[in-house]
């Protein structure tokens, strides 16, 4: 494939966007209805392996039985003329989470659940269409912007997922193999075990918020043996133990989504959403209100009435906000009183004085 090419008359290639061992990413234009897209064509060779196809396919099946904001639209499925499978995507601007993780090292609890809590609820939708992701990653959630102009991550790549149809288990596993990323892996993933449910994404949506927050994961070993038994037999560190600052909302939702017995771990997607939801709008509500107090500290009313907060009453103790403003006017008005007496009493004297002179 080059740039130039055309495919099933329609798909301009444009230029590749990334490449890997099973195929390619292109951005092109759909000349028809002179759209920009993303191309991803498997290569033929790989076609061949059934698997393989199946995935690719699987992929397709399952980012479009899930319409959400935070999953990749897919808006075709095709063979292109050499043979080589393809799917057509949105075309996206941005860039993944790892990335922006590689250049940041963290991000701020709010921005991260910002961005997160969309796709707990895109998981809430997958899981209610039979949808089990089980490779979360931040290398699979894609960092665009939304309609709004907001920040948002769309789940990327369905190709591992778990589909149930009526009468159809479309699992790519056999008994016992261990998929997804080694680190984003949920314990009963790791064990091999082939009942995976939601909660399985759930605990990779915890791995992932952990890594955002913290700049490190929950779980590291020297090799995948050793990190399969470090999942598989010790709890995850709290998360406040690496980022003591943190809100104890967000490390409670955090640690939830950790636990090693998937009975004891945040039950699903849709609660985890609402967790998220509350604790994102409580953060929103506390900043509001700092930046309205910083506002106010810096109103020459408010500068006024610091000064007097801390006069002391006639028994020597503080006088209350009323009495204090009302005294301080109280003074005001006295030293008005005054000087205008003065002003008349110099009128009067220069008055007789002149009349004197006469």
């Amino acid at each position: 494939m080059n740039p130039g090419d055309l495919i099933q008359s329609r798909y301009r290639l444009v230029r590749l966007l990334g490449a890997g061992a099973s195929g390619s990413v292109w951005s092109a234009k759909n000349e028809l209805i002179d759209r920009d897209v993303a191309l991803k064509i498997m290569r033929p060779d790989v076609a061949e392996d059934a698997v393989a196809l199946q995935r690719f396919f699987n992929e397709a099946k399952a980012s479009g039985r899930v319409r959400s904001p935070s999953i990749v639209e897919i808006l075709d499925l095709g063979q292109a003329e050499d043979g080589s499978p393809f799917l057509v995507f949105e075309l996206l601007e941005g860039e993944g989470l790892d990335e922006m993780l590689r250049r940041e090292g963290i991000i701020s609890a709010e921005l991260a659940l910002e961005l997160l809590v969309g796709v707990a609820k895109a998981l809430e939708q997958a899981h209610a269409h039979g949808i089990i992701h089980r490779d979360l990653k931040p290398a699979n959630l894609f960092i665009t912007k939304s309609n709004a102009g907001t920040p948002i991550a769309k789940i990327l790549d369905f190709g591992i997922s778990k589909v149930f149809d009526t009468g159809h288990n479309f699992t790519l596993t056999r008994t016992g193999t261990v998929v997804g990323s080694p680190a984003y892996m949920s314990p009963e993933q790791a064990a091999g075990r082939e009942d995976i449910d939601g909660r399985a994404d759930v605990w990779s949506l915890g791995v992932v918020l952990y890594e955002a927050l913290t700049g490190t994961l929950p779980h590291q070993a020297a090799n995948y043996n050793a990190l399969m038994v470090r999942i598989l037999t010790q709890d995850s560190d709290p998360v406040m133990t690496r980022k003591p600052d943190l809100p104890p909302s967000i490390c409670a939702i955090v640690d939830a989504c950790l636990k090693r017995e998937r009975d004891e771990r945040t039950s699903n997607a849709a609660t985890l959403a609402k967790q998220m939801d509350g604790a994102l709008r409580e953060m929103k509500a506390m900043r509001f209100r700092s930046l309205g107090r910083r506002a106010a500290d810096r109103t020459p009313g408010a500068i006024q009435q610091r000064s007097t907060d801390f006069a002391p009453d006639s028994s020597g103790g503080q006088a209350n906000g009323a009495s204090r403003s009302l005294s301080t006017r109280g003074v005001a008005l006295v030293a008005a009183g005054a000087g205008f007496a003065l002003g008349m009493l110099l009128l009067l004297v220069v008055v007789l004085v002149l009349g004197g002179k006469r």
